[in-house]
């Protein structure tokens, strides 16, 4: 799996807008994210950018259209309790995708980004389906699992007194929230 926003020539990504970067790749796919759009900032905050993610796969040599981000939806589904399936276009940004699939298997995403300017929502993406489950976490992916592929996500939450504190889980690729610990030193 790559990262970056590497230069590409036009014909070797057919399909794939020339302004979209590369967010992530493995043997037989390239993630792209196009910026499409940008939400009115608050004063001395960055813009929320709404994107596009595109999908190339290498054997077919065809590229495809996820979603487009919606930075104005109705974030009244995100639940910090349990994972939400939710429609594609109800993700508000993206700006960090993850491959969870491996070779010869459907393609499945991790998508990550910040609507609130403090918050991560991170979705989990099966592209032949037209939902997402976001899971309730929000400071994003820690890592995976070698053995389980299991996602190792970050959270953190209020001491009643003030102040916070860190909450790691595992998820599945389902989003079924496999264990959770509280990192409480107070």
């Amino acid at each position: 799996m790559g990262c970056g926003n590497s230069e590409r020539g036009e014909s070797e990504y057919r399909g794939i807008p020339s302004t979209a970067k590369t967010v992530a790749e493995n043997e037989g796919y390239v993630v792209f994210l196009n910026d499409e759009a940008i939400r009115d900032s608050i004063e001395g905050l960055e813009s929320i950018k709404q994107v596009s993610l595109w999908t190339f796969d290498k054997d077919k040599k065809s590229a495809n259209k996820i979603l487009l981000s919606h930075p104005h939806a109705d974030g009244s589904w995100f639940s910090m309790e349990h994972s939400v399936s939710i429609p594609l276009d109800s993700i508000p940004t993206i700006s960090k995708v993850t491959i969870l699939s491996w070779k010869g298997e459907p393609l499945k995403l991790l998508a990550e980004g910040c609507s609130d300017y403090r918050n991560v929502e991170s979705f989990i993406i099966d592209i032949d389906s037209d939902q997402a489950i976001c899971l309730p976490t929000n400071r994003g992916l820690i890592g995976i699992s070698e053995e389980e592929g299991l996602l190792i996500m970050q959270s953190y939450a209020y001491y009643e007194g003030g102040g916070r504190y860190n909450i790691i889980e595992a998820f599945d690729q389902q989003g079924n929230r496999i264990t959770s610990m509280d990192a409480k030193i107070q």
